[in-house]
This record gives C-alpha cells, structure tokens and sequence, in this order.
C-alpha cells in the first residue's frame, strides 16, 4: 500500500486531497503542530518547525510527499512581523522537510511543492508561463526562496512537480468564504479599476493537478495550476453576483482603489494588481480541467 506525507493538511487544498484520496487505497500521513494522533484512518505525526523537530521513524516507507505548509498571506496585516511569518512558514518547513528525508533509506516516488502565481509580474498584457521572470514585490521574493527550496528534492533523485497555484475557488475557505457575506449583504462591486485580471482554479481541479502529478511521471518541473479562463475584477464580480442572485450594480460603482490601499496597505496589492497566467503547460499534460469557465465554476460551488 502506497502512502502520502502532507505538510498543510489542515488547510482548504489540504483536506480537500485528504478527502478525495481517503479510501483509495493510500495510507495517509498528515504533520501537524498540534498533539499526535490518527483520526478515520489518518495519522498526523507532530512537528515543530521552528524548533526543527520532525521525527518520520514511524513512516514504514514515503511514496508520496506534498508540501502545502505556508501563514496564510491575507491572514493578517504585512507588518515585518507577519511578513517574515509568511517567509519563513514556507522556506524553514521546506528546509526542515527536505533534511529529515535525505536521511530516508529510500527515497519517495515524488515531490509535490505548493508554490503561487504571485511568482510573476503583475498586470501583464502577455499570459506569463513558467518560463517567464519572477515579479519585483515582496510576494515575488517569497515565492522564488519556497521554490528553491523545493528544487532541492530534485538533487536527492527524487521526481519533482511544483505547482503555481492562482486564486482557488471554494465555498469552503478562501476568497470566496470571504466574499459570500458581503456579496449576500448586496455589497459586491468590483475593486479599484476593476480591470485587473484574476487567475483562478476550482478546488476540484486544483486537487485534480495534485493527484495527476503522484500518478502521470511524466510531470517534472514548475507547472501554473490556474485554468486557461482568465477574467478581469469586473467579470469575476458580475458572475459571482449572479450566482447569488444579487443585482449587478452600474459599472461606475466600484471600491476606490485609495480606500483599498488606506485599509489594508501592501496586502491591498493581492486585489489591486491583476495576474495574468498561461495554463498550457498543464494542459500539455495529462491533465484535463473539469471547470475551464468561471460560470461553470462557481454554479457548481453554490448550486450544485
């Protein structure tokens, strides 16, 4: 029987996999901060991170490791404190993941590595690919440290696949969790100039990409998990009031981008500046996205 290590089990794509690969056949192992125990057939293993505690000797064997952990970026303000919490939850538990299994007797199959289209530069009239050069802000210089230290299972022989992951779409956490009340109380306009383009995936495909890459061994190498639709603030708006049957305000009306940027600072950059990201490669895999349409997406979401 295979197994799975996860780093960031507790989190929306995190137990989103959980629950899609429960049952099918894959031991489940899941390190958590918290007291060590197994649950439905899940085993979380206790680590420490900050004090570079990680003790695998329970593991009969890895064959999978996906690594999620990361502070969540719109979890609190980007004061120097929270900023370096941000770096440092995905560089130093990488680093302490990648210590503990180059002492593994046997390597694992594969190496998934969680990383961001916040990668690239924004507000981009071309789609950025997996070639194209890192962004110039604070979120650019995180993601680019996280993924080297993911390229770094690349040198234990272990196949590698880091994904890119733009705005992922569930009712269940993200974006959209936060959304829904102001959208239900008829307060969904767009943001700033409302041009601005999001690049997004459904949980469903998201955790499709993750399970494509355990099994399709041709995957190696950086890959942007967003869908091939991309669409502007405006766009993205109008949809979501729809599926909640609320009204579509006239276009003129729209959340001041000053007002933004005097409430949330630097962070008011993750709604303020557009991505605008290629899926081609993934769809040169084996890949085959079941949401490909913002519509389809968030009907399936809310009225499913």
């Amino acid at each position: 029987m295979k197994s799975i290590l996860i780093t960031g089990g507790t989190g929306l794509i995190g137990k989103s996999l959980i629950e899609s690969i429960s049952g099918k056949g894959i031991v489940i192992y899941v390190l958590t901060r918290s007291k060590a125990r197994s649950e439905n057939n899940i085993h979380y293993i206790n680590w420490s991170p900050d004090k570079g505690k990680l003790d695998l000797s329970m593991i009969p064997r890895i064959n999978y490791v996906l690594n999620l952990a990361g502070a969540s970026i719109d979890g609190s303000s980007w004061t120097a404190s929270y900023k370096k919490k941000i770096l440092d939850s995905r560089v130093n538990t990488t680093k302490l993941l990648y210590d503990k299994i180059k002492r593994l007797k046997k390597m694992p199959d594969v190496y998934i590595g969680a990383s961001a289209a916040g990668y690239y530069k924004k507000n981009t009239k071309v789609k950025q690919t997996e070639n194209d050069k890192m962004g110039d802000d604070f979120l650019s210089e995180v993601v680019k440290k996280w993924e080297n230290e993911s390229l770094e299972f690349q040198k234990l022989g272990i196949r590698s696949v880091i994904l890119r992951i733009g705005l992922v779409l569930s009712k269940d956490g993200g974006v959209l969790k936060k959304l829904y009340p102001i959208f239900k109380l008829f307060f969904g306009v767009p943001i700033g100039s409302g041009s601005q383009l999001i690049s997004w995936i459904h949980i469903n495909d998201m955790v499709g990409i993750i399970e494509s890459s355990i099994k399709d061994k041709k995957m190696q190498g950086v890959y942007n998990a967003v869908t091939p639709q991309v669409v502007s603030n405006i766009q993205f708006t109008k949809e979501l009031a729809s599926v909640l049957f609320r009204p579509r305000y006239p276009q003129f009306i729209k959340a001041p981008s000053l007002i933004v940027r005097i409430l949330f600072g630097e962070q008011s950059s993750l709604v303020l500046k557009g991505l605008n990201i290629s899926s081609k490669k993934i769809l040169d895999s084996s890949f085959k996205f079941s949401f490909s349409t913002i519509e389809r997406a968030l009907k399936d979401i809310y009225h499913k």
